[in-house]
């Protein structure tokens, strides 16, 4: 009997804000391709989608356990995934799926747990081109630098390799999709993380009516994006024409990824391998000079937590609003529903199905550790910078339709989304005890959160790549 489950192919873009896409009605048009598949009789874009971190471990703990960071502890106060945690990966496994994962970010690999039940797993990185992507796959990337990355620098940090990670995700499906089983494949990709330095043909992109020339333009962004944590002990205060240039490259960076989303589309359209579903969405975003942050540090501001979702080849989805409140939880929910899991599997995630449940309220969380750790990082660049607009401590953010509640150490505040930066919370009491009232409620639910002791182990190579990402390694 022929298998009729969905293989699933799912797409992490690393740092892709919803505001700034075409789904969502941006000025410029960023992502042609996530609009056109989002457009198909059998796809949806979720614009109202909140990631459950503000950077990619926890993000992707969440997406890779179907569990909240509070529950799962990673990227809050464990370093390493906790063993007593299944993953989604070994779920589809025990349904019969082969599970595929493909990884350009080191937080999301076998350094942090989360390449467990993975039967084929690849980090990659520019260390192990050879031996992961292969002669054919580099030679490509290589002949056609120009197009897919800065062209001749020996910088790696002006480098991207989403290109390589397309090619070979394209390889392993094609491996993959003539299989009697289905397969589940997670692929992150470098997406639009700072630096924002596009590819030479997207530097121009949306330069036509900025005041620097491309090429100053590309300079600034760099320079700013790769000094980020400078900058925000500086406050963020970017000149006008300073902040169209960021705005400028972090868009031509978006608009590339979206280039090589509609590429790996495309493949899979190709292929005769029966029923696919393929998302695409982001870990989280980036703040690009709000709340006096570049990047993703500190907060839990929408910048950082509304990302896009396109969801295609679910029909039972294409029902949903656009607007509809989800979580990335809640779309793994229905991919392992449809992939046939048990009531008592569904049951032990912390989603919900969307297509059967409306979600009122999205929950996001930010660990001190990261917090104090961004704090030191600042605090080197300037001792008096003002800091005092964060909230320390674990920080909870429950989000609405239109408001923010948080929870940290300097107590509960409450904000509107269209302005962050005023507590509100004197002038709506109701609506602050509503979204409190759900918290300490879920809160029961989501129960005392799993901690390990164990210590995260990176290679030379996996702290080279984050330290041309622009993070502070040791």
């Amino acid at each position: 009997m022929t298998d009729t489950r969905p293989n699933i192919v799912w797409l992490n873009l690393d740092s892709i804000r919803a505001d700034r896409t075409s789904l969502a009605g941006y000025h410029r048009d960023t992502t042609p391709n996530m609009r056109r598949i989002a457009e198909g009789p059998t796809s949806k874009a979720l614009t109202n989608c909140v990631s459950h971190a503000m950077w990619s471990l926890p993000s992707d703990s969440s997406i890779l356990t179907g569990t909240y960071p509070s529950h799962h502890g990673t990227g809050l106060w464990n370093d390493v995934l906790p063993e007593g945690i299944t993953t989604i990966p070994e779920r589809f496994a025990e349904l019969g799926y082969r599970t595929v994962g493909l990884s350009q970010n080191a937080y999301c690999s076998e350094s942090t747990g989360l390449d467990r039940g993975f039967q084929d797993f690849t980090w990659m990185d520019k260390s192990n081109l050879l031996q992961t992507a292969g002669p054919k796959i580099l030679l490509k990337y290589l002949l056609g630098i120009r197009k897919h990355s800065a062209g001749f620098t020996t910088d790696a940090s002006r480098h991207r390799p989403e290109f390589i990670a397309t090619e070979l995700a394209k390889r392993r499906i094609s491996d993959y999709g003539g299989s009697d089983e289905p397969f589940f494949m997670f692929v992150h990709t470098q997406g639009a993380h700072l630096p924002y330095i596009p590819p030479l043909p997207y530097r121009d992109a949306f330069t036509d009516d900025i005041e620097m020339s491309t090429e100053e333009a590309a300079d600034v962004a760099f320079d700013r994006s790769m000094n980020y944590y400078r900058e925000i002990a500086n406050g963020c205060e970017f000149s006008p024409a300073e902040k169209e240039a960021i705005d400028a490259m972090y868009d031509g960076v978006l608009a590339y990824a979206d280039q090589q989303v509609g590429d790996l589309y495309d493949h899979i359209q190709s292929l005769d391998m029966g029923p696919t579903v393929f998302v695409v969405t982001g870990d989280h975003g980036d703040l690009l000079g709000e709340h006096g942050v570049l990047g993703h540090q500190f907060s839990l501001h929408d910048g950082l937590v509304n990302v896009p979702t396109v969801v295609h080849g679910l029909p039972s989805v294409t029902d949903l609003p656009e607007d509809a409140l989800v979580q990335h939880i809640d779309v793994m929910q229905m991919l392992l529903d449809e992939a046939g899991a048990s009531e008592e599997t569904l049951a032990e995630l912390q989603g919900i199905d969307p297509r059967e449940e409306t979600r009122t309220y999205a929950l996001s969380q930010r660990g001190n550790e990261t917090y104090e750790t961004a704090v030191e990082q600042v605090r080197k660049h300037n001792p008096d910078a003002d800091l005092d607009r964060f909230q320390s401590g674990l920080v909870h953010a429950v989000r609405s339709d239109d408001y923010k509640w948080l929870r940290g150490d300097r107590g509960d505040e409450l904000y509107r989304l269209d302005d962050e930066d005023t507590d509100v919370s004197a002038d709506n009491p109701d609506v602050a005890d509503d979204h409190r009232e759900f918290f300490e409620t879920f809160s029961e639910r989501l129960g005392r959160g799993e901690r390990n002791a164990e210590q995260r182990e990176m290679s030379d190579a996996m702290k080279k790549q984050l330290s041309d990402l622009g993070y502070v390694m040791d």
